[in-house]
């Protein structure tokens, strides 16, 4: 079987494609034929996705069913033959056969059943996954079961639930009562999500974030850290955290986290670790009589001793722990690490013999372009990695936030190059998308999440030298017009409520969220940042700040802007007039001096076509004229400095 040269438009690509010509089918009910032992949890997805199909009868033969929840390492490889006269599906197994049935499912979408197939197709990654935060902002149950759809039609198996925060705690317990939130899912009800995420081949791994991100835990628990019980709205590292040294926290621990693998049948069992201020640590006398009791020299030692405790006890209830990658540590538990501060830290747990999920790269909420992730590979070497990091810095589309992203050369420290025996080396698991929760709600999820999303997705299923960005662009809008992906009704109605005019929405194509950390921080906290002093300054959102500007219902990349690039002469010439026209009255008041911005874009560009003499001069301005403007960015300037480049 050979790669054909008529690439098939799915997303993500398969592993080998076979094309051989037109075919031609009478339309008809959908129906599978088994081949075999019937699948229920087959006939289920079928009869979901094909409700409203006349795709007709499809073969199906499966060779292990399985009624099982899905684990990491289920055999996900399927062939799927579009024949002349029949469909084919074959698979050894379920999960197999629900992958084979998500590509039927795209080519009839994408109109490509005319054509003759063989498809073969198996996964690079055996995780590939997706983080939704449900801490900071509630997301009901109802849009996590459009999320996972979602998930299966791009062949993602992992729905990581970012379970507790500073700022809510969203699982309800009934060993603590006091715990959840107002807003939390019951046990019920997250059983009811897992099932149905199981008919969908998406595992559910489950994240209590310990021993710091606490301050939701201690509002109805205070007696397990130092103090507290306010709740708080605010975003960034919290001083609370859990009293590491108290017999009594541990037992709640114990109880706690029994109740979580009650409700999730998921091996992998999150414990988060990230961040963890150990002012506390540091300022209570029992706890620095402990550290010199047990021989620990610094609060890194502590939170190893914790870790290396907290670990033995998940792994008592039948799971494997795992942990961000702030729990790296010299003498850490056997755990598996998530990876998301930058290139090295990768590497310095797979020295340790751990296993990893590459994240750094995957940040959904930093409003990168797809381009961005899809260059992140979770098994591209370290040089590659720190290569692309730097890459970022001297790209025009980051030129606004370059400062901070130097600043996080300071998670390259203790970077390491692997030179061991590849057999004491821990696994690269596969990767994660991650969506934080800070600038994201319930109304702005679908726009955050599926613009880029279908990307990385790509990136964690097809082989690594099927890697070619353009041909992504070239299948990324098809793809995004799916009913799962789709979200011009609730752009139109967040445009509306933000104010903005129906005769200037069309305009908002050349517009951009600032990028990385920079709305979320805010200048002043930013450039707090970069001085080493942040944490006292305030942040211009919190938990309870409406996201209800047009900034919060725009995609974070301008596929149409990015297309200027190969404007002829007279179309581009036909755009310099419109922005050029661009009303600067009549805007909602933030988002008025970008709209400034585009008109001059505009003016400057005809300029240039009457008189092209000043070039330099020329794309000095346009730089400027990028932005930021408050949450804003020019979307057309850099693609206009490149054709102009081109020219």
């Amino acid at each position: 079987m050979a790669r054909s040269e008529r690439q098939v438009r799915c997303l993500p690509l398969p592993l080998r494609v076979y094309e051989s010509g037109g075919r031609s089918h009478a339309e008809s009910e959908p129906e599978i034929a088994w081949l075999g032992h019937a699948d229920s949890r087959v006939q289920r997805y079928f009869d979901n996705q094909f409700a409203r199909s006349r795709i007709g009868p499809i073969t199906v033969a499966i060779g292990e069913v399985d009624s099982n929840p899905p684990q990491l390492g289920n055999d996900e490889s399927y062939e799927l033959v579009v024949g002349a006269v029949q469909i084919e599906l074959s698979a050894n197994t379920t999960w197999g056969a629900l992958r084979g049935l998500a590509t039927l499912y795209q080519l009839e979408e994408l109109q490509e059943l005319d054509r003759v197939w063989r498809i073969a197709d198996e996964p690079r990654f055996a995780w590939r996954g997706l983080l939704i935060d449900v801490a900071r902002h509630f997301i009901p149950l109802a849009n996590l079961r459009e999320v996972i759809d979602g998930l299966a039609v791009l062949k993602m198996n992992t729905l990581h639930l970012h379970l507790s925060d500073d700022q809510g705690f969203r699982f309800e317990s009934h060993t603590f009562p006091h715990l959840a939130s107002a807003d939390s899912y019951s046990k019920s009800q997250l059983q009811e999500l897992i099932a149905y995420a199981a008919d969908r081949g998406v595992r559910v791994v489950p994240e209590l974030d310990v021993p710091g991100h606490v301050t939701s835990w201690l509002i109805g628990y205070p007696q397990w850290g130092f103090g507290g019980g306010e709740p708080s709205n605010k975003f960034g590292v919290h001083k609370a955290c859990l009293d590491v040294t108290d017999e009594d926290v541990f037992a709640a621990l114990q109880a706690l986290f029994s109740e979580l693998v009650e409700v999730f049948p998921e091996q992998y069992v999150h414990f988060g670790g990230d961040e963890v201020n150990p002012a506390h640590w540091q300022q209570a006398s029992s706890v620095q009589t402990f550290m010199q009791v047990q021989s620990l020299a610094s609060p890194r030692d502590l939170q190893n001793h914790f870790n290396e405790r907290l670990c033995t006890v998940i792994r008592s209830l039948g799971r494997e722990p795992m942990g961000w990658d702030e729990i790296l540590h010299r003498a850490m538990p056997r755990c598996a690490v998530q990876n998301w501060r930058g290139a090295t830290t990768r590497d310095r747990a797979r020295a340790e013999g751990v296993d990893t999920v590459v994240s750094a790269g995957f940040y959904l909420d930093l409003f990168y372009p797809s381009e961005t992730h899809y260059a992140y590979d979770p098994e591209l070497s370290q040089p590659k990695l720190v290569e692309l990091e730097n890459s970022m810095r001297t790209d025009v589309r980051f030129r606004h936030v370059a400062a901070g992203m130097a600043w996080t050369d300071q998670w390259r420290e203790g970077q390491i190059e692997l030179h061991a025996d590849e057999a004491v080396l821990g696994r690269v698991l596969g990767g994660e998308a991650c969506l934080f929760g800070e600038l994201v709600d319930v109304d702005t999820l679908p726009i955050r999440l599926w613009s880029r999303l279908p990307a990385i997705a790509e990136r964690l299923w097809t082989a690594a030298d099927l890697c070619d960005v353009e041909t992504l662009y070239r299948r990324l809008p098809d793809v995004l017009d799916f009913t799962e992906f789709r979200w011009a009704s609730v752009q139109t109605r967040g445009f509306e409520q933000a104010g903005l005019k129906s005769e200037l929405a069309s305009l908002t194509v050349w517009f951009e969220p600032v990028k990385w950390y920079a709305r979320l921080l805010g200048e002043t906290a930013l450039q707090a940042r970069l001085q080493g002093s942040e944490m006292p300054q305030a942040r211009p959102y919190d938990a309870t700040t409406p996201l209800n500007r047009v900034v919060d219902f725009l995609e974070p990349e301008s596929l149409i802007a990015r297309d200027l690039v190969t404007a002829s002469a007279s179309q581009m010439q036909q755009y310099a007039a419109i922005w050029a026209g661009v009303a600067v009255q009549g805007w909602p008041q933030d988002l008025g001096p970008a709209a400034q911005a585009l008109a001059e874009v505009g003016v400057l560009l005809a300029q240039y076509f009457v008189d092209d003499s000043g070039k330099q001069a020329l794309e000095a301005r346009l730089l400027d004229l990028y932005g930021p403007h408050g949450d804003y960015v020019v979307a057309a300037v850099p693609p206009i400095l490149e054709w102009l480049r081109r020219a």
